[in-house]
């Protein structure tokens, strides 16, 4: 999809406003998708030069605010275009949200967690402070344990060099 400056927008409306040409041979002079302009025109006069901005990052919009647009498309009389334009607002947006709220109310508008549900619990900086602590711990104890276990294997080995196997008598 193509970004259009607000400059180039406005740019546009002066000139259908000046010749008195029409929305689609404008369209068609500067290769616009069909309607565009007059989606242009009809922000331009409900919102005036700024309605015609870009957004340069992602609206998000709260369950109140669905609502209040779904209930104003149910109960006024105006086509969802003039809608999407007086709240500056996408149509297809809007049909998404009544289609959505005509399924499962006002709960299915709420926003959903996004992206692969994580298999490891979170845990804080200090959760695994202590889990580090405990596990060097015992790391250490280990390492003692065998030290003690090599000492006492390496005094066996010598006392079986210098004293011998031991024999045991047999009773007759």
């Amino acid at each position: 999809m193509t970004k259009y400056t607000q400059k180039f927008k406005l740019d546009l409306i002066q000139e259908y406003l000046d010749t008195g040409c029409s929305q689609r041979c404008l369209e068609n002079k500067y290769s616009l998708p069909k309607d565009t302009l007059k989606k242009w025109w009809t922000v331009y006069n409900l919102k005036g030069p700024e309605g015609l901005k870009l957004r340069h990052f992602k609206r998000k919009f709260n369950v109140d605010f669905k609502l209040r647009v779904i209930n104003y498309y149910l109960n006024n009389d105006v086509s969802m275009s003039k809608v999407a334009a007086s709240h500056n607002l996408l149509c297809s947006q809007i049909s998404i949200w009544l289609k959505l709220f005509m399924e499962g109310g006002s709960e299915a508008l709420k926003p959903k967690k996004k992206g692969r549900p994580s298999k490891m619990s979170k845990m804080t900086k200090k959760d695994a402070r202590k889990i580090l602590k405990k596990e060097s711990d015992e790391i250490a104890a280990l390492k003692s344990e065998l030290r003690q276990v090599k000492m006492e294997r390496d005094i066996l080995k010598k006392s079986l060099t210098l004293f011998g196997p031991s024999k045991t008598r047999r009773k007759q």
